[in-house]
């Protein structure tokens, strides 16, 4: 359950946090390598209702990154130092991939097909920022993809502290540390400046809005962009997806909303009468609510499946009501229109709704008998028309 990913057992050092509540030890133990963050840290008080108040310090740092983000181009554009050199290896490297794999794009179908693993932070973001204008637009953007996935990965665990803690400031706090481990080459991009910028804001903002994340409106802080991606899930299924498939995607739908309910500084509920961010079954499916209800392995909670089935009874209700009085008038219409719903339903629907094959016997029985019968009252009609003609 998602409950217990943030755990006291899951994380070294996660011990009581001067909100008392718990929170992890990078809350103590924030490397501060800017004037700006070291000063919004010093700020920190058990008040949730903080004001931040950047130092002269501070506001240099941030004027100073404004103008560094404003001039950096031309040091993309004129590379120095080991950037060129390391850019000419990703181009050369990049060509023997090709050559290997058959395929002639960084990219194929928009997804990485190029495995970048063993190449170096400092050499995806040579070719992220298209260093020498050795690389093409795919190029550059499946390394920036990688590049952010590895910060994402990186960040995930303490991300999960943040939301079951409300320490969203520590979570910027990591950020920044991974930031400033960067490399002369990746510095020198614009990417990093924008998001070293971006991180610096959203650290003051997070101390000044503890309890939940800070809405930056910057899309170029990657902290905000990491919770809101894994804030969400997809839950469609198809037909060949086996229920465990079904029931993982729907975990981690369930799972995602309750990440989005944290950052939002609430909580997920699924009883309307409740306060709190209320469960959004919009994107499930019905056979994905279906398998909720029916809880396999007890992945969901007693509120959870409640819920999942409420909803789909809803649904079941609303849509055979539909099939049947948007039919004519006519009774085998309206059995025709209820055998079609039964059919599209999976077996996992008709489980949990309690739509037995007997139910679609039946209804055929009613169906045929009603087709019969008409058809004998059709005939009748067309003989006694016929006759009526001759006299």
């Amino acid at each position: 359950m998602s409950a217990e990913i943030g755990s006291a057992a899951s994380y070294p050092g996660y011990g009581a946090g001067a909100y008392g509540q718990k929170t992890s030890a990078v809350q103590s133990q924030v490397r501060s390598t800017s004037p700006a963050v070291a000063t919004a840290a010093a700020s920190q008080t058990g008040s949730s209702a903080t004001t931040l108040t950047l130092s002269d310090e501070a506001k240099a740092y941030l004027a100073a990154m404004s103008k560094l983000s404003g001039t950096n181009q031309a040091a993309q554009t004129t590379p120095s130092g080991s950037a060129l050199p390391r850019a000419q290896a990703a181009r050369a490297w990049l060509d023997q991939q090709y050559a290997a794999l058959g395929i002639s794009s960084a990219l194929v179908d928009g997804q990485v097909a190029v495995d970048f693993t063993g190449q170096e932070r400092a050499t995806l973001a040579t070719i992220a920022a298209g260093t020498g204008d050795l690389f093409t637009p795919d190029e550059t953007k499946a390394a920036a993809t990688t590049l952010r996935a590895r910060f994402d990965d990186a960040l995930a665990p303490y991300a999960v502290i943040a939301r079951h803690t409300g320490d969203y400031a520590s979570l910027y706090a990591t950020a920044a540390d991974y930031l400033d481990a960067a490399g002369p080459e990746e510095r020198a991009t614009t990417a990093w400046t924008a998001q070293r910028k971006a991180v610096a804001e959203g650290f003051a903002a997070a101390k000044a809005t503890f309890g939940q994340a800070p809405k930056t409106g910057n899309p170029d802080d990657p902290v905000r962009a990491m919770l809101d991606a894994s804030a969400t899930a997809g839950t469609t299924t198809g037909k060949g997806v086996d229920p465990a498939t079904v029931a993982a995607k729907a975990r981690a739908a369930i799972d995602a909303q309750a990440s989005a309910a944290r950052d939002a500084g609430t909580e997920l509920v699924f009883d309307a009468s409740r306060s709190g961010q209320k469960i959004d079954f919009q994107k499930f499916d019905n056979r994905a609510l279906a398998v909720v209800a029916q809880n396999p392995g007890g992945q969901f909670s007693a509120l959870e499946t409640r819920a999942a089935r409420k909803e789909l009874d809803q649904r079941a209700r609303t849509t055979m009501l539909s099939a049947f009085t948007n039919s004519s008038s006519d009774a085998a219409t309206r059995s025709a229109a209820l055998i079609r719903q039964y059919s599209a339903m999976s077996a996992e629907e008709r489980a949990v709704l309690g739509f037995s094959d007997d139910f679609a016997d039946t209804v055929l029985k009613n169906y045929r008998s009603v087709s019969t019968v008409q058809s004998m009252l059709d005939a009748m009609g067309s003989t006694s028309s016929g006759g009526s003609s001759l006299f």
